[in-house]
């Protein structure tokens, strides 16, 4: 098995200040591997990296113009998101539009990283929900 290759190099002035490893791959259409860099086996997690790639049939399919979704809700299946109240509202509308609701979810409860969400939480004693979870977006998706 080959190794992660450097991919990108990071200067500052005459400093290497950072290399960024990894294994890349270009295929064609059939899978065929036109150029590889790595290991083109290396199996990877790409969790969050990976969003828009999972959105692409949600376009593709018409299934986004079907359900009327806009820039703003492919934005937000594109993405992580903080749990901001203009993202948890969005999530929480479009899980209604689907004739859904957070329990519905598969992804775990998450409090927000969003400091003045998370902070109303507290202050009202809620908990957090699923709808918080930074990757709720590409969920409703």
């Amino acid at each position: 098995m080959l190794t992660a290759t450097p991919l990108i190099e990071v200067w500052r002035g005459k400093f290497l200040e950072s290399q960024h490893r990894g294994h890349a791959v270009i295929c064609n259409f059939e899978g065929e591997i036109l150029e590889a860099w790595g290991d083109p086996e290396h199996v990877i997690l790409p969790r969050s990296s990976c969003k828009i790639l999972q959105a692409l049939p949600l376009v593709s399919s018409g299934a986004a113009a079907a359900h009327g979704l806009t820039t703003r809700h492919l934005a937000l299946a594109c993405a992580s998101h903080q749990g901001a109240e203009i993202h948890s509202q969005l999530v929480l509308e479009w899980l209604g539009q689907l004739g859904k609701t957070d329990a519905d979810f598969r992804c775990g409860t998450q409090w927000p990283r969003d400091r003045l969400a998370s902070n109303d939480l507290v202050k009202t004693d809620q908990s957090a929900c699923r709808y918080h979870n930074n990757c709720s977006g590409k969920h409703c998706g």
